[in-house]
């Protein structure tokens, strides 16, 4: 029977003795214990020397001194910081240095104000262009009555300017009486020159190698001073060029608005002449090129050096040179500068014609050198007319197969 132990029940049997099966279970898992314990202390405790040196050798330890900071040198105020400081020398610290006591009778300085950063450089301003006069208005076309010229023509138009008068006297050698260069050299110059009053044709025999063939130059004035010039080649029946150019006369000398090209009497190409625009186009490119002063086609060029020719009062000399602007139908305005060779005496219908002999070289490869030579008793209208292609032998000559007109009547020449 339990006997109550405050409170509580308690048996009064004592509990069995483990058997021996137990104890020795127990002995087993505390050998096993033992090992495992044994083994930790093998791998981390003093059993073992660490891994990596032999038993014995004291572990090498490298110990580096580094030199103590030196204490900011502090500066009383009016004292100027010193440019350079030498390097400390040795280990010890380097004792702070005593302040200098400013002087009593000085007031205390402002201390320096930091050097403005210097801006970065930059570009100096484009300079503003030149105002660039602007010309009077244009000569508007009169055969077809355009109406009044705009009020801002574009500048390089080829309209008349009002510009002193020129002298007329025998001429520099190397330069044309009456020319006005209108910008300093980069554009051909402004001529004076004089209209042919009376209409022409002449007939020319073409030699070309071993081809002949006709061609012909007319020349007339029409109702309201319009001008139409015809230059025509025909060679074994065969038309090889038909060029018609019209326009007008201004103080600039002939001015064309616009050349075709023909064949069989059907327009083919053409060249127009913008001069409100101050352009030159073709029909055959979308170009536009700049418009000078005194621009020709390749048939109102020869009506322009008979006029500049013509109002020269002693005449061409050797030497002079002559620029122009010519376009032709391959979409180009090319400068065509005509370099006077001389006087010279030609026969071409058997009479001897006294003559002036103009040459132009061409300015590029496979261009054309153009020669002509002016009567110089019939008005300097040509009596003949070359081309020649460079490189190469190939050349066309036109020479007077009619008799000459008579001479024009003397008129004013138009000074630019």
């Amino acid at each position: 029977m339990p006997w109550p132990v405050f409170g509580f029940p308690v048996s009064s049997q004592l509990p069995a003795r483990p058997s021996a099966v137990h104890w020795r279970r127990r002995g087993q898992v505390g050998g096993l214990a033992l090992a495992v314990l044994g083994a930790h202390l093998w791998l981390i405790g003093p059993i073992q020397q660490p891994i990596g040196r032999t038993p014995g050798e004291p572990p090498t330890i490298q110990l580096v001194t580094l030199p103590p900071a030196q204490a900011p040198r502090i500066e009383p105020e009016g004292t100027a910081a010193p440019e350079s400081a030498a390097p400390a020398t040795t280990s010890a610290p380097t004792p702070a240095p005593t302040p200098a006591k400013p002087p009593a009778a000085q007031p205390p300085q402002e201390a320096p104000a930091p050097p403005e950063t210097a801006p970065a450089p930059t570009e100096p301003a484009p300079a503003a262009e030149p105002p660039v006069a602007a010309p009077s208005p244009t000569d508007g076309p009169i055969d077809w009555a355009a109406g009044p010229p705009p009020p801002d023509p574009v500048s390089g138009t080829d309209s008349p300017v009002e510009l002193p008068d020129m002298v007329t006297a025998a001429p520099v050698p190397g330069t044309v009486a009456g020319q006005q260069d209108v910008d300093g050299g980069g554009r051909p110059p402004i001529y004076t020159t004089q209209r042919p009053e009376q209409a022409f044709k002449l007939d020319y025999r073409i030699e070309r190698g071993d081809d002949a063939g006709t061609g012909q130059l007319s020349y007339e004035l029409r109702t309201g001073g319009v001008f139409v010039a015809r230059f025509s080649a025909e060679i074994k029946g065969k038309v090889v060029h038909d060029y018609v150019s019209r326009g007008f006369f201004n103080s600039a000398g002939f001015a064309p608005q616009r050349m075709v090209e023909r064949q069989r009497g059907v327009e083919t190409r053409a060249i127009n002449f913008q001069r409100e625009q101050g352009v030159i186009t073709f029909s055959g490119s979308t170009r536009a090129i700049a418009l000078y002063p005194g621009s020709q086609d390749r048939t109102s060029v020869l009506l322009q050096l008979v006029a500049i020719a013509q109002a020269q009062p002693e005449g061409l000399r050797s030497g002079q040179r002559i620029r122009l602007q010519v376009a032709t139908l391959r979409g180009v305005a090319d400068e065509w500068s005509f370099e006077v060779v001389g006087d010279e005496v030609v026969q071409p219908g058997g009479s001897p014609i006294p003559v002036v002999h103009l040459k132009r070289e061409p300015a590029a490869p496979f261009d054309q050198r153009v020669e002509l030579w002016l009567a110089r008793q019939a008005g300097h209208l040509p009596v003949g007319i070359r081309f020649t292609q460079v490189p190469g032998r190939f050349s066309e000559a036109y020479w007077l197969s009619s008799p000459l007109p008579p001479p024009p009547a003397a008129s004013a020449p138009s000074t630019p």
